[in-house]
């Protein structure tokens, strides 16, 4: 019972280390070696952006101020719009094929890193 309680705390131990460590960790992105690489890193880059983007967004959206979450809502969804428009674009005038989704979602998530500026802004903070 004893070994096959071991083998067991072996296996989980070694699919902790394979969900941990993947293509791109948090260390690899200060130097992505492959495209591969660079891609998975403005994902995460971007995936971060966008989770703390919604944060902030989400509270300016409870403010009392009806005007001003129409105002907020009609210039987000534009401003989604244009961010999209930017990646296509910036994905359109690279001329590596391995680094077009890279160009894309690098492009993307600087553009929100912007726009949660811009949003904290708003917000005062």
């Amino acid at each position: 019972m004893t070994r096959s309680i071991s083998w067991l705390a072996v296996l989980l131990l070694a699919l902790l280390v394979v969900l941990i460590s993947g293509p791109a960790q948090a260390d690899d992105c200060d130097l992505p070696g492959t495209p591969q690489d660079m891609t998975e890193c403005a994902a995460l880059r971007l995936r971060a952006a966008d989770r703390e983007m919604s944060e902030v967004y989400g509270g300016l959206m409870e403010s009392e101020d009806k005007e001003f979450v129409a105002a907020l809502k009609q210039a987000q969804d534009a401003w989604f719009r244009w961010r999209e428009a930017e990646g296509n674009l910036a994905a359109k005038t690279t001329n590596d094929a391995d680094l077009v989704e890279y160009a894309r979602m690098h492009q993307q998530a600087l553009m929100s890193e912007d726009r949660i500026k811009d949003l904290r802004g708003m917000s005062g903070n």
